[in-house]
């Protein structure tokens, strides 16, 4: 009777806790409920195997397809580290990994567990990504997120934490929470991640008690936007769990797991596109739609061109609309992105363009030609592919970042938002399609990144040769802003024209291009660059270096300074006189420390900014 009474209490509340979610904008997407007996179910589960160490000095053999390390009894999932010698280690267990068969992006995960006592255990419930294209490629710059450790040398005490470029244990910077359950190991408890595009909330039983929340808008500090998959597993002994040493008449130990349930979030925000399928070479293109969220506000709506962020829109995104012009030649894809207040977003259907009679050899990615003017992002080189747009020798593409059926390698970039080209060697080359508003001599800026100690590179534009080969020293593997200021300068014509970026030797990664005009040519005057002002730093935040960037409307001598919060002057980037024009200087981050800091201007006028270093 005691027994059937528990059931029906158990059932009425799981009935109850779906009911919870299915009203709390979550849906059950994939569980197991262990309601079988044998091996765990092979479409769900697979087997981490090995004893090597698995980073942590660990003691255990981890062992596949072995009913006394895991195994369903009917009602749990058992996984039982034993005393036992197993492939030269001293102890046998199992790690249980969803990978492939159970992986997510976002959502709300839970595990009910009953966890394994005595000094040396080691239990958690883990994720890590599947295929995460961040910094190197492995652990900590792809993330992990730790939903319940315990160890047994101090029981009763749970913890959640986060391992990340910028937040790791190797650093001592990881972030995490704790908190203690007298029973852990005698009676089961649910243990639950709730994960959004903007924050992890880590909870026992609906208790949270520890949230971290994405305050870095780069991979260094969230590089949760990604697919994980679950981990469950014992270890035994190890620099954690083993502190205290492995009390080895405690064996065998069972952590089980009443069941294991993943919700996704099914109240994104709405969006629809609507656009011309034809359109005329040198016209006006207008993008529209509407933008909707049943449970919160829309932020904004992102305009897309294959993976190219043409514009942001911020104001009347209930029924919103924006144009472009001077579309060039080429068949375009499209497509909207909204974004609400949660973080949550959704694009569009993808909607096809053509602009003039047939798809141009050289299309501009982003519809159209690149301003000479404005920065130059590496990513966005033409349409057109392999012989038009790009020479890559490689056979395949290995950036990990977008545009993956180009054979041109792009990667997310390693200082801050956005990516690069990378993985260059000499004879190859990036095709852009620029427009230049005023024939002039122009100086450049690009941002780079190589580990050789010097790197050439030159620039055509419509197949001549404008640099020659350019040279340039790099003193660090980290991304720099390198000035190339050549004697006479880079002319250029004015109207819209090819550029090829050509590698030669060092193999440089290669984030963005910005040219800045030197003279005009001879007939023309300085063109109007408005009132002196800051124009901001980037990226910001920083890690090793930023780029500020200045406008002088008035000549004269100008005093760049950086200070501190306490208004303790720190460094002079730029104290001479200036013409009218646009300007930059780069902060490098050694001999900072980490915080937030003024930057101010002293010219015909003063302005300032904030900018915060995060620190190596």
């Amino acid at each position: 009777m005691i027994r059937i009474a528990y059931s029906l209490i158990f059932c009425l509340c799981f009935l109850i806790k779906t009911n919870l979610y299915a009203q709390s904008s979550w849906e059950l997407a994939w569980s197991d409920e262990f309601d079988y007996t044998g091996l765990p179910d092979s479409t769900l589960w697979s087997y981490d195997v090995g004893g090597n160490g698995w980073g942590n000095s660990e003691s255990q053999y981890y062992t596949e397809k072995r009913e006394e390390n895991a195994r369903v009894d009917g009602n749990h999932l058992v996984i039982e580290a034993r005393k036992e010698s197993w492939g030269g280690r001293d102890y046998t267990s199992a790690r249980l990994i969803s990978k492939s068969k159970g992986d997510w992006t976002y959502g709300r995960i839970e595990i009910r567990a009953q966890l394994p006592s005595g000094r040396g255990t080691w239990p958690a419930i883990w994720m890590l990504p599947t295929n995460s294209s961040y910094g190197n490629g492995g652990w900590p710059d792809t993330g992990e997120i730790d939903i319940m450790e315990h160890v047994g040398h101090n029981p009763g005490h749970i913890h959640a934490t986060i391992h990340t470029d910028s937040f790791n244990h190797l650093s001592n910077t990881q972030k995490g929470g704790k908190t203690i359950i007298s029973d852990v190991s005698s009676a089961l408890h649910v243990y639950a991640l709730e994960w959004t595009p903007n924050k992890l909330t880590f909870s026992v039983n609906e208790n949270s008690y520890w949230t971290y929340t994405k305050s870095l808008n780069n991979w260094q500090g969230w590089p949760f936007d990604r697919a994980f998959h679950l981990i469950l597993n014992i270890a035994i002994g190890g620099s954690w769990g083993g502190a205290q040493g492995i009390d080895n008449s405690i064996f065998p130990q069972q952590m089980l797991v009443d069941y294991v349930r993943v919700y996704r979030y099914v109240d994104t925000p709405q969006i629809t596109l609507e656009t011309p399928t034809n359109v005329e070479v040198g016209g006006a293109v207008t993008f529209s739609g509407t933008a909707t969220d049943s449970d919160g506000r829309i932020l904004r709506v992102e305009l897309y061109q294959g993976d190219g962020l043409m514009e942001t829109i911020r104001s009347g995104l209930d029924q919103w609309s924006w144009s472009t012009e001077n579309v060039a030649e080429g068949c375009y894809s499209v497509r909207a992105r909204t974004v609400d207040n949660g973080g949550w977003s959704t694009y569009s259907a993808t909607r096809s363009i053509t602009v003039g009679n047939s798809c141009a050899q050289n299309a501009p990615y982003l519809m159209r030609p690149h301003p000479i003017s404005e920065r130059i992002e590496a990513e966005y080189f033409d349409l057109g592919g392999p012989g038009v747009a790009y020479r890559d020798l490689s056979s395949t593409n290995d950036g990990r970042g977008i545009r993956l059926d180009e054979g041109v390698d792009v990667y997310p970039t390693t200082d801050g938002i956005g990516y690069h080209v990378g993985a260059t060697s000499r004879r190859e080359w990036v095709a852009y399609t620029v427009h230049v508003d005023q024939g002039g001599i122009y100086d450049l800026q690009v941002r780079l990144a190589s580990r050789a100690s010097q790197i050439s590179f030159s620039l055509e534009f419509d197949g001549v040769d404008k640099t020659g080969m350019i040279l340039y020293s790099s003193r660090t593997p980290n991304f720099q802003t390198a000035r190339i200021i050549t004697e006479n300068g880079i002319e250029l014509e004015e109207g819209t024209q090819i550029m090829k970026l050509h590698f030669h030797n060092g193999t440089p990664n290669v984030n963005w291009l910005h040219f800045r005009l030197r003279s005009p040519t001879d007939t023309e005057e300085l063109p109007e660059y408005g009132e002196t002002d800051l124009l901001g730093n980037y990226p910001n935040p920083f890690t090793t270096s930023t780029t500020i960037d200045y406008r002088i409307g008035k000549p004269g001598h100008v005093v760049l300074e950086l200070f501190n919060p306490l208004g303790q002057h720190i460094r002079t980037l730029a104290n001479s006189h200036h013409q009218i024009g646009l300007y930059t200087a780069e902060l490098q981050a050694k001999g900072l420390s980490k915080g937030i800091y003024l930057y101010k201007l002293t010219g015909d006028v003063t302005a300032q900014r904030l900018l915060h270093y995060l620190g190596n």
